[in-house]
């Protein structure tokens, strides 16, 4: 398989808060835009604002997480891999062979110099999923040896930045290399998840650590 692991700039927003901002903006799940711009506060706010006009116009689907980090550890999941690919494989796997939809997504970050989402970018050639495996466990593997030669690169995420990407773009978080406050969002559209609008208010993450015994 074939995949185009590519991202596009879609302007600035906003991005200098001090921490007793960011660590207090209001965390959203399966919300919708009006919800989001009701009951966020300015950084959420600031970046809706912002957003490029078919961005605004679409239906989309809004996720949000502040997290308090510090060196080593990761404000989510490691590992290169797609968002948002329908699971629609009798094993619960990522259904690559006939997706029901392909979604398209927009972030943002304030703090991302404590740990960027990263990107690949390029041609990615892939072993063909094996639905009875962890896809990504296989193809995380993959992608760091395709990283290795010149037609392909990585890119990190800046804050105040709008990164719009799609379900073939390799990404992953990466090891918070500081001490702070970091403020993440993901607007979705092209999915099935605007059917089941909830407007959940989040409150709680959580971090990862590839050793939980180094302490805190």
């Amino acid at each position: 398989m074939i995949f185009q692991s590519e991202i596009q700039h879609r302007g600035t927003f906003p991005c200098e808060y001090p921490d007793s901002v960011v660590k207090n903006e209001t965390m959203f799940f399966n919300c919708d835009l009006d919800y989001a711009y009701k009951h966020g506060h300015d950084i959420t706010r600031h970046f809706l604002d912002g957003l490029p006009e078919d961005w605004k116009l679409d239906d989309v689907v809004l996720d949000s997480r502040v997290h308090m980090l510090m060196p080593g550890w990761y404000p989510c999941i490691p590992g290169w891999h797609h968002d948002d690919v329908p699971r629609s494989t009798p094993t619960g796997q990522p259904n690559y062979e006939n997706p029901e939809y392909h979604s398209e997504h927009l972030i943002g970050l304030v703090n991302a110099h404590i740990a960027p989402t990263a990107f690949a970018i390029g041609d990615f050639f892939m072993t063909e999923p094996d639905i009875n495996k962890t896809i990504y466990q296989v193809w995380h593997k993959e992608v760091e040896r395709q990283l290795l030669h010149p037609t392909t690169d990585f890119v990190k995420a800046r804050s105040g930045k709008y990164i719009q990407f799609d379900a073939h773009t390799f990404h992953t978080g990466t090891k918070a290399v500081g001490n702070g406050w970091r403020w993440f969002v993901r607007l979705s559209r092209n999915t099935d998840r605007v059917k089941y609008i909830t407007n959940e208010i989040r409150h709680q993450v959580q971090v990862y650590m590839d050793d939980p015994t180094q302490g805190w």
